[in-house]
């Protein structure tokens, strides 16, 4: 029987659960638990060291790092004041910078990574390996390295702008950017395995932004631009939240995350107000998206992986305090849901490892 670690951060709990998924038939087991991970809002982990980072929106923020035992279990190595909130973690391959984007503050980081894997802290190694911080925008929600780590790219939800940095130097000095549609809030973006392709999830419009990327100069070209949400679901386009910005409402246009599977040929997004996840087939030689279908999961899905074999869709329902595992169908992307189980409450992150 194979397994993959699953990892679950439960805000409200200020917990990260460890789930076993069995990858033969998708069934899902509790491991444990790791507790004093207050107000844990995103994971990225070290798959090289074995490591997991979780930022946190305490006072101050921090980002901690805890070492992932042989059976999943997670052990303490350390804390790291950050500069600024977090929302969203990424690690470039090569394990040597760790990346932050904070909604809150709109400021996005590149933070370096110490041999033994902890973060450096403050002031740093030298000044090549210090901390470094720039303004992409308003309401920043993502930072992702290109597969190819040549570029590292920055989404600005509140100024509908996707900002793309070279990483020679890691100071952060923007090398470029491309705007989106006004109101669309781009939130989290995704690659390609092969970095030719960008993928941007827009929070309030609903819409999947299809880009070609330059390996060399990191330029994003736009290929496509589509709807993930039908018009059966009576949702009307959002507004950034936060601050004094009263609630939209239950008829926003509210999405969360996107995520590819089997292999890339299938991509997922996720939407809150209506609990709902669209699959959209990937065409492998431009990476144009073909609406499929919507179907329903978790309350509020806030968070979604996939598992390292691209079989398994995870979905945890911020709302339900609940995760659910959905197989890949491999032919047509359809989702059959193999197990939920209950998690800690608030879930709104999960990273995955090989077991």
């Amino acid at each position: 029987m194979n397994h993959v670690h699953v990892y679950v951060a439960c805000a409200e709990d200020g917990v990260v659960d460890l789930l076993d998924l069995e990858t033969d038939f998708g069934r899902l087991k509790q491991r444990g638990r790791s507790e004093g991970l207050s107000d844990v809002k995103a994971l990225a982990v070290d798959h090289r060291r074995g490591l997991l980072h979780a930022g946190r929106n305490t006072t101050p923020p921090q980002v901690t790092t805890r070492r992932i035992a042989t059976d999943g279990s997670l052990e303490a190595l350390g804390s790291v004041p950050l500069e600024a909130s977090t929302a969203y973690l990424s690690l470039d391959a090569a394990g040597e910078w760790l990346y932050s984007a904070s909604y809150h503050d709109g400021m996005v980081l590149a933070l370096p990574v110490a041999p033994d894997g902890t973060v450096v802290p403050a002031g740093g190694e030298s000044r090549e390996r210090r901390a470094k911080s720039h303004v992409p925008g308003p309401k920043a929600h993502s930072m992702v390295p290109s597969p190819d780590g040549r570029h590292v790219y920055a989404a600005s939800l509140g100024a509908d702008r996707i900002v793309w940095y070279e990483t020679d130097t890691h100071d952060l000095e923007e090398a470029g950017s491309v705007a989106t549609a006004p109101g669309s809030g781009p939130r989290h973006l995704r690659f390609a395995a092969g970095g030719e392709f960008l993928y941007a999830l827009h929070e309030m419009a609903g819409t999947v932004t299809v880009y070609r990327r330059d390996p060399v100069r990191g330029t994003l070209t736009e290929r496509q631009n589509i709807s993930s949400i039908p018009n059966r679901l009576g949702l009307v386009p959002g507004r950034a939240r936060g601050g004094d910005v009263p609630d939209p409402g239950p008829e926003a246009i509210w999405c969360s995350d996107l995520q590819l599977g089997a292999e890339g040929r299938f991509l997922f997004t996720t939407e809150r107000s209506t609990s709902t996840i669209t699959t959209f087939a990937v065409d492998p030689l431009d990476g144009t998206l073909t609406y499929l279908r919507t179907t329903g999961t978790e309350s509020q899905p806030r968070g979604a992986g996939v598992d390292p074999t691209g079989q398994y869709l995870l979905v945890c329902g911020e709302l339900s305090g609940h995760l659910s595992a959905y197989g890949i169908d491999p032919e047509d992307g359809t989702l059959e849901r193999t197990d939920r189980i209950a998690t800690g409450r608030g879930p709104l992150w999960i990273e995955t490892r090989e077991a």
